[in-house]
């Protein structure tokens, strides 16, 4: 019972969060952190563990896949050379930031960079509140960034751990090699999941058939990326994308206000599930969040702030969920 305890305490959460935040005009994302947060101090709360899979398996995909549908390739491809170098060099180099500032108060490289590759991706959520504030250039490059720098992240991330705990080496052609493999592996992995949607989806009339598959979608295209060792999150981004241009095309429209429907209600409250369910683990204690690599980590260096902090690890895969900001867009925009 106390699943299922939890799932109506976060739904509540989501539900007058979100309209404590509409009335009050306070980002709802901030709301939900501080009840998560309280949530988290509920005694029997602190016996449910989330399993770290959970984010890759439930939350980023189907964020990830609604928000690139929603994106406009049009303006991508007008702003592609900010976009890029938002979200590979800048993210490089904030890693390598906080790597250095780490590294000058006592930690080690190797932590250090686990760090800074963990908090390295920028936060699109806080972009989304002040989008209104913004040129739409600027929301447009923030949001494409947003859907591709985790990936950027995550091969930092990975490698850092790699080096730190002895299983990777650091040359140009290995490093060069994981960033063309996440990459282009990942663009190789979407499109071909793609192509295969469009395929089956024209076999469908029925608006609930057609629209099963458009949910098996992004996980098909994120399961393929890491069976390969590529980039889960850009193969979801490219496939999103593909759709998003086709989908109208080949979609009926009584499937694609079906789909939408859908869609949105399904982001939204994993959304804010997501939120809640943040500020809640952040309350627990962090011996709750037994991980490999932050045992490894703490018994090679007992005195890191990582061996207080294993959950630094999820940091990465939460951010990645994280970073995907509310839309709404028309029906017939949209290749659901």
């Amino acid at each position: 019972m106390l699943g299922l305890e939890l799932v109506v305490m976060l739904g509540l959460a989501v539900l007058v969060c979100n309209a404590v935040g509409e009335r009050l005009r306070i980002a709802p994302p901030v709301l939900l952190l501080g009840a998560g947060a309280l949530l988290g101090f509920v005694p029997p709360l602190r016996e449910v563990h989330l399993p770290p899979e959970a984010m890759l398996l439930i939350f980023l995909p189907v964020l990830l896949y609604w928000e690139s549908l929603t994106t406009s390739l049009r303006e991508i491809r007008n702003n592609l050379r900010g976009i890029v170098l938002v979200s590979t060099l800048l993210v490089v180099f904030t890693a390598w930031a906080v790597a250095a500032a780490m590294h000058a108060l006592g930690m080690p490289w190797g932590p250090a960079w686990v760090l800074g590759a963990a908090v390295a991706p920028t936060d699109a959520t806080a972009v989304g509140v002040l989008a209104k504030m913004l040129p739409r250039r600027n929301v447009t490059v923030l949001r494409a960034e947003s859907l591709v720098n985790d990936g950027t992240a995550l091969v930092v991330y990975g490698l850092a751990v790699g080096i730190t705990v002895g299983e990777e080496h650091l040359s140009v052609p290995h490093v060069g090699g994981l960033f063309l493999l996440a990459y282009a592996g990942g663009a190789a992995a979407g499109a071909l999941v793609a192509w295969l949607a469009i395929k089956v989806r024209r076999l469908f009339d029925d608006p609930l058939l057609g629209n099963v598959a458009a949910l098996v979608t992004p996980f098909t295209a994120y399961l393929l990326a890491e069976l390969i060792h590529a980039s889960g999150v850009l193969a979801v981004v490219v496939c999103g994308l593909i759709i998003s241009q086709v989908g109208p095309r080949m979609v009926a429209a009584e499937t694609r206000r079906q789909g939408q429907a859908s869609w949105s209600l399904a982001t939204f409250v994993l959304k804010g599930a997501l939120s809640s369910s943040s500020g809640w683990r952040r309350s627990r204690p962090a011996a709750v969040w037994p991980d490999r690599t932050s045992r490894t980590l703490s018994s090679r260096w007992p005195s890191s702030p990582l061996s207080s902090s294993p959950r630094v690890s999820l940091s990465c895969t939460a951010r990645s969920t994280r970073s995907v900001s509310s839309t709404a867009v028309r029906s017939s925009d949209c290749g659901v």
